[in-house]
């Protein structure tokens, strides 16, 4: 367990767990959701998640290159 958040592997288990599930499935919701049945909420949720998702790596990466660049 402690091989998973060692050096930047807890960066790769993140994008394996978070990140391309929901690249992968908002999409699909979205594309699918009147054979799935979604609900127009349910498919706001997922893309305001995904706003979340972008702004948290935007200062996140940024954070790094900021701190790479000094």
């Amino acid at each position: 367990m402690d091989k998973l958040i060692e050096g930047h592997n807890w960066v790769y288990l993140t994008h394996v767990v978070l990140v391309s599930p929901l690249l992968i499935l908002i999409p699909l919701a979205y594309i699918y959701k009147d054979k799935l049945k979604l609900s127009d909420n349910f498919i706001l949720m997922l893309m305001y998640t995904l706003i979340a998702f972008g702004i948290v790596v935007f200062f996140y990466h940024g954070n790094k290159l900021r701190t790479s660049l000094s």
